[in-house]
């Protein structure tokens, strides 16, 4: 048999944690549970291999097993990953329009366009809310005609 389902270990762990009894068999357990003895030593078996030969074995001892298998092992944090641009509500405020940003972002002193003009990962995540938001509101404008 292959592993057995992580459902099938909490329903288990579930049930001996509720359990107030020092010992309990194979068959209390299978009672506890609500599956067939020979079901539930399939699945415990990954664990104990003796427990279908003995079924007598105490399974609460098989507590601090079970809860190692369901504790998943942490993922390594990769540091070359970039990190999430986030804009807040507040941010957006500040623009009323996709006009408005360029030429609050984009425009020199006289107003004419830069070319030359770089935006940051922050501002182009934020063009990019403003035109969504636009699309949006276009979107809406439609429906109600």
């Amino acid at each position: 048999m292959g592993k057995p389902t992580k459902a099938d270990v909490k329903r288990v762990l579930g049930a001996l944690k509720r359990s107030k009894k020092k010992f309990v068999s194979l068959d209390a357990l299978s009672r506890l549970v609500g599956l067939y003895p020979d079901v539930l030593g399939d699945t415990l078996s990954y664990f104990e291999p003796m427990i279908r030969m003995d079924p007598t074995l105490n399974t609460r001892d098989l507590v601090p097993v079970l809860q190692e298998y369901l504790v998943e092992p942490k993922k390594p944090v990769d540091p070359n990953r970039p990190k999430r641009v986030t804009i807040s509500k507040k941010e957006l405020a500040q623009y009323s329009s996709i006009p408005d940003f360029v030429m609050k972002k984009m425009t020199n002193v006289g107003g004419l366009v830069d070319t030359s003009a770089s935006l940051s990962d922050e501002d182009l995540y934020l063009l990019e809310r403003l035109i969504q938001n636009e699309i949006v509101r276009r979107k809406k404008a439609s429906k109600k005609k």
